[in-house]
């Protein structure tokens, strides 16, 4: 949206920054956090015009509006670390699995050698087999 529009379609005119000589005892951090009520207020008590009024409140949300995106990019960082973690802990777990299956890979591979070495030894001294390991390759 222009910055010259307002949300109800009114025709705003782009203001000059406001001066801090104009709002010397209201800061920055005082200005972003006072209530809406309360601003409407301390500007009324100070006789502003309504070019100044306009100017503080355009300032108000410009400073709310910088806080806004300085709180998403700091969200945005956390969650960009987080995910890296989750990422980097999810490798170390695939690698762990990759070793245990290598493991039993190589377990597996050892007692088919054993079985292999018992039925060649059964078959040399006629030891009859039963039945259930004749078929096992």
């Amino acid at each position: 949206m222009p910055q010259d529009m307002k949300r109800n379609g009114e025709r705003r005119s782009s203001l000059p920054p406001l001066s801090p000589s104009v709002c010397a005892d209201i800061s920055d951090g005082e200005l972003v956090s006072v209530s809406v009520r309360e601003l409407n207020r301390r500007l009324k008590q100070r006789g502003l015009s309504r070019e100044q009024v306009a100017r503080m409140k355009q300032r108000r949300r410009t400073l709310k509006n910088r806080g806004y995106a300085a709180s998403c990019r700091v969200k945005r960082i956390e969650q960009k670390d987080e995910l890296e973690s989750e990422k980097t802990q999810e490798w170390r777990d695939m690698e762990g699995m990759q070793d245990d299956n290598n493991r039993m890979r190589d377990e597996v591979a050892a007692l088919r050698a054993k079985y292999e070495a018992l039925k060649r030894f059964a078959i040399h001294k006629n030891i009859p087999l039963p039945p259930e390991l004749q078929i096992l390759p």
